[in-house]
């Protein structure tokens, strides 16, 4: 089994930069036409983590959703905007606050809002990813302080609405837990075609709290597999290495096999991210799985609010699966006691006032 990806340079967020670059990115794979059909409702799927602006970083920026949204149309297909933030964040805030819907009115299209939702095997699905016809994911270059990155398999847990994120954060808080529900969320919402945002990706204690750096690639394809281990290769890390990545490539959702991969456009070598920052598991993706299964144990994080950042938004206590966070206008306080350290409230903050606070064992490794 093989799969083809592309790799395209794509320098700044300029709107016709970006129009040429992701066209090209397609092209490459044969051209959109390929995956979308005329006539199709097609569902484009950015990672819209929070309301914040496109300058942030944080999710994916509007340009690429605009010229997604324009080579749709260009087919004489549907194409509409759909995704479901972290935790407490309402969909209609976040949309707004991040530009997406000021894009999907300047293009003549909407923002889907999860009116219903279905329960299949066992987990809350919004409806409208059942009610299109194909699906674009559009992941943003990004890490993650659980799972170690943010890519194309774990963008599809976006279908997940609302605060039922946070429940199954509670039922399965260990990454080899989780990781179970990422790949049983993108088996029922499996996307046609990916196209990565790394224009400008995010390193470091990411998915909201890391470093923007620019990075300058997009990276397409129709195997999201495929899409994260070329991210992974060319970020420094070895994807065999990467749970997520192994756990699918086991399950037989698509290639993890860099050997197996087809790479088009630019060359991979080339290409690489310098010094690309890892969130506190780095080292862990970079050892054998045995060791890192004992190494594991013994190294612990948790997450700590820091009281000169914190603003009081309440977020991260709304979004809470365990309700272990109290704040009140004189202290913002996490009872370690009651903490999953499923990281949520690190990855929602709005103000990067939730850090990660490591023990001495983790200190010693730099992590």
């Amino acid at each position: 089994m093989k799969s083809s990806i592309s790799i395209v340079k794509c320098r700044t967020y300029d709107r016709d930069e970006t129009q040429i670059a992701v066209r090209k990115a397609f092209d490459l794979l044969g051209g959109i036409g390929v995956f979308i059909k005329k006539g199709e409702k097609v569902l484009i799927k950015p990672n819209m983590l929070s309301g914040k602006p496109p300058e942030a970083g944080v999710n994916t920026h509007i340009e690429i959703v605009r010229a997604v949204i324009r080579l749709v149309k260009e087919l004489g297909a549907f194409p509409f905007i759909g995704d479901n933030p972290g935790g407490s964040v309402k969909p209609g805030v976040a949309y707004k606050d991040s530009g997406m819907l000021a894009v999907a009115k300047e293009e003549g299209t909407i923002c889907a809002e999860s009116k219903d939702v279905k329960l299949v095997r066992g987990l809350p699905i919004s409806s409208y990813f059942f009610d299109c016809d194909k699906i674009i994911s559009l992941p943003k270059m990004k890490t993650h302080s659980l799972m170690c990155f943010t890519g194309a398999l774990k963008n599809m847990f976006g279908a997940v609405s609302g605060l039922n994120k946070t429940e199954c954060h509670k039922r399965f808080p260990r990454p080899e837990e989780f990781v179970d529900v990422i790949l049983d969320v993108f088996e029922l919402v499996k996307p046609q075609l990916v196209l990565m945002d790394g224009v400008v990706a995010m390193d470091g204690d990411g998915p909201i709290a890391g470093k923007s750096r620019e990075v300058g690639l997009l990276i397409a394809g129709s195997d999201s597999v495929a899409v994260d281990t070329v991210f992974l290769k060319i970020a420094g890390v070895d994807p065999g290495n990467n749970l997520t990545i192994r756990e699918a490539g086991r399950r037989g959702l698509g290639v993890s096999d860099i050997k197996n991969i087809d790479v088009l456009g630019e060359d991979p070598d080339t290409v690489r991210i310098k010094d690309f920052k890892f969130p506190s598991s780095k080292l862990l993706m970079r050892l054998p799985s045995a060791v890192m299964k004992i190494l594991a144990s013994f190294i612990k994080f948790e997450p700590s609010i820091n009281e000169s950042l914190c603003k009081k938004c309440n977020i991260c206590m709304e979004s809470c699966p365990v309700s272990c966070i109290s704040i009140t206008d004189s202290e913002s306080k996490i009872s370690h006691s009651k903490c999953i350290r499923c990281m949520c409230c690190h990855e929602l903050c709005p103000y990067g006032a939730v850090g990660l606070k490591r023990n001495f064992l983790a200190r010693i490794f730099g992590l």
